[in-house]
């Protein structure tokens, strides 16, 4: 047993985006129960064993009789993936065996992939930089505990127990808004513009490691060793070609426009939190003791907005609270190299080791957080100028569910969304009775709410709400005879647009998030 104990100075947090995670020719075998990966991606990628436990597979493209089934994942190792019952073809009958299909293991729940590096080692593209966080709560894991008396004993102590069902809860982050991402999870879908032109591909100069986008497409994924990572399906059955993807050159926007999604799945992600004692290097797998000494590594797993909150005050940054919901908390075997095998804050294209920071800038002002001074606020679609501070809060209401058969008692199934709801808080100083007047009658207020904030350098988040109503107006009678600083609440029904346009790269495969 290790006497050196595990210090606040060596702990990281990295981001991986959890997107649809596409292998072509996977060979059907072992009566129809076990998917094995080809060869081809066998020399690129080791699968961490049993992290996609739970996850919902689509499996089409059968040599026979095509149909597209649904099944859940039971196992996985580096290379093959079990499922928990055979497909079937159109005419209902399983088949059992197939020398190469497509299937896609759908994004909830499912952290991409990296790249192999050569040897035993596993790892996932948990690389993503966070942005500016100030503090980070872990999600926490709660067992039920279940006790009992049992009819034929007795005594005064409980005479049996046992472990129920595990959930994960909680989770939280407060950041300092340097980029407008965070939308895209509270919301749901993106769509984007790229400036600039973009001529090369990953098979060129620069494709060793960075962000590929394919724009007509809607696709950002990620770029290491010349290959594109998930491996994206062409819709015809093959590969997306690497040629038809492009370099991000790290200087030119993208130009999100964000819409919200009606449908039963959110944008999620996992989070890699690892505890590392001295002398630990960013390539340093999990020992293989039992239990593991060099460092403590948890994955969490489907993480989902459950709200966000964009917090403005005077004379400080924009500042963004997040409050997740969690699927789960996996812990990483032997061989797993946490944060994608990156340990240190460094760009992505130049980093001395090969790999570096998703979304961290060699350029420090791109890293800066939009200020209190870059905001401007519109009520009633005109501009309020003396406002001190207030918040904006998007909210999912999401509801973890579990269905039978569908998971083991670690594993929430889903996070179905509930009511969305925006509000809005304001403290300001008034010149008249508009918002009074407002709150008093019957209607709902008419005229845009508009959120701007907008960086020297062109960046740019925008927030318009429309069909609102003023809940409160608080009008204080002030000892001091100052400024009388009034708190306005509101909330609103429809969200007239979202956009943000800037240098963060958001990974996401199409627009939605989960392409069943």
């Amino acid at each position: 047993m290790s006497n050196e104990i595990f210090v606040g100075a060596n702990a990281q947090v990295g981001m991986s985006p959890e997107l649809d995670l596409y292998f072509q020719d996977a060979v059907l075998s072992g009566s129809g129960l076990t998917l094995t990966l080809s060869s081809g991606q066998q020399t690129l990628i080791h699968l961490v064993p049993n992290l996609y436990i739970g996850c919902t597979i689509k499996i089409d493209d059968l040599s026979s009789n095509n149909a597209t089934s649904y099944r859940t994942v039971t196992a996985n190792t580096a290379t093959t993936i079990t499922i928990d019952s055979a497909p079937t073809d159109s005419n209902g009958a399983a088949v059992t065996s197939d020398a190469g299909l497509d299937a896609t293991i759908l994004s909830f729940g499912a952290p991409l992939y990296a790249s192999r590096d050569g040897g035993t080692n596993t790892r996932i593209h948990s690389d993503s930089w966070l942005g500016l966080v100030n503090t980070f709560t872990p999600p926490t894991v709660e067992v039920e505990m279940k006790q009992l008396n049992l009819a034929a004993a007795g005594g005064r102590n409980f005479d049996y127990q046992y472990k129920g069902a595990e959930t994960v809860s909680g989770g939280s982050m407060d950041i300092s808004l340097n980029n407008g991402s965070w939308l895209y999870y509270a919301l749901g879908k993106l769509s984007f513009t790229l400036s600039g032109t973009h001529t090369s591909n990953l098979t060129g100069a620069g494709g060793e490691n960075a962000v590929a986008f394919n724009a007509s497409a809607n696709r950002i994924v990620r770029s290491y060793e010349h290959n594109n990572y998930p491996e994206i399906n062409d819709g015809s059955g093959g590969d997306l070609a690497t040629s038809t993807l492009s370099l991000y050159n790290n200087t030119d926007m993208f130009n999100y426009t964000f819409t919200e999604a009606d449908d039963d799945v959110l944008p999620s992600f996992a989070l890699d939190v690892v505890y590392r004692k001295s002398g630990q290097t960013n390539t340093t797998d999990i020992d293989d003791l039992t239990p593991h000494q060099n460092m403590y590594n948890v994955l969490f797993t489907g993480c989902q907005v459950n709200s966000l909150a964009l917090n403005f005050e005077e004379g400080q940054e924009l500042k963004g609270t997040v409050e997740l919901v969690s699927r789960s908390a996996f812990d990483p075997p032997s061989n797993y190299v946490p944060l994608g095998g990156n340990a240190s804050l460094s760009a992505l294209n130049n980093a001395a080791d090969g790999r570096g920071m998703v979304n961290y800038s060699a350029t420090k002002e791109d890293n800066y957080p939009f200020l209190f001074s870059d905001g401007s606020i519109k009520v009633f679609g005109q501009t309020m100028a003396r406002v001190k501070g207030g918040s904006l809060t998007i909210n999912n209401n999401l509801q973890p569910q579990r269905f039978i058969g569908q998971y083991n008692r670690k594993i929430t199934s889903a996070h179905l969304p509930g009511q969305r709801t925006y509000e809005i808080a304001l403290t300001m100083l008034i010149t008249d009775t508009k918002l009074w007047d407002e709150m008093r009658q019957k209607e709902e207020s008419t005229g845009v709410l508009q959120l701007t904030f907008e960086k020297s350098g062109g960046e740019k988040i925008d927030i318009q709400l429309n069909d609102y109503l003023i809940n409160s107006v608080t009008v204080p009678f002030p000892e001091d005879k100052g400024p009388i600083e009034v708190e306005v609440a509101a909330t609103a029904r429809t969200l007239t647009s979202a956009t943000y346009t800037g240098k963060w790269a958001i990974q996401t495969l199409g627009g939605t998030a989960t392409g069943n």
